[in-house]
């Protein structure tokens, strides 16, 4: 894998891993959303790592509305799911402007990655919040929970036959 973007030297060894993991896996372009504390939106064409957007997880997105909005209580993202769109308590408009507004910026990200290259990406998610994400997604994602160990195997595959030959 070639890493295009400036950030080679700070990319994650997660990111790195899971990159090589849907470059294997996955028909390019690819997107790789990865969930987790932070949610990353990776472009990856042929071989090459383009870039990334790197937005608030679902917690941090949670956790601000809490702490800098005095009226708002802390919850977890853990207890419940809206009951629907609009919320009926300050609780559940939360996690419905959490869920289904992190699933709107996902949406929103990637048609402007495809406007921005021209074509249509396949796209990919893993990390701890996708499942809890993805279901409130209009785009189809597939979901890869094991996309960041199949990476850790292929590089070791890769690492090992080096080491072998020497």
């Amino acid at each position: 894998m070639n890493i295009k973007a400036e950030i080679h030297n700070q990319l994650g060894s997660d990111i790195v891993a899971s990159s090589v993991a849907a470059i294997a896996k996955y028909p390019s372009p690819i997107v790789m959303v990865d969930m987790g504390t932070a949610t990353s939106l990776s472009l990856i064409v042929g071989s090459v790592y383009e870039g990334c957007i790197i937005m608030p997880g679902l917690a941090l997105a949670l956790d601000a509305l809490s702490e800098r909005a005095a009226a708002l209580p802390p919850i977890s993202i853990e207890t419940a799911s809206p009951v629907g769109l609009m919320g009926h308590t300050t609780e559940e408009a939360m996690r419905s402007g959490v869920l289904y507004g992190h699933a709107s910026m996902v949406d929103g990200m990637l048609e402007r990655i495809e406007e921005s290259i021209g074509q249509s990406v396949t796209t990919v998610a893993t990390g701890g919040n996708a499942p809890r994400i993805l279901r409130y997604c209009k785009r189809p994602i597939q979901y890869d929970a094991d996309l960041i160990m199949t990476g850790l195997y292929l590089l070791y595959q890769k690492n090992a036959k080096k080491y072998r030959k020497a």
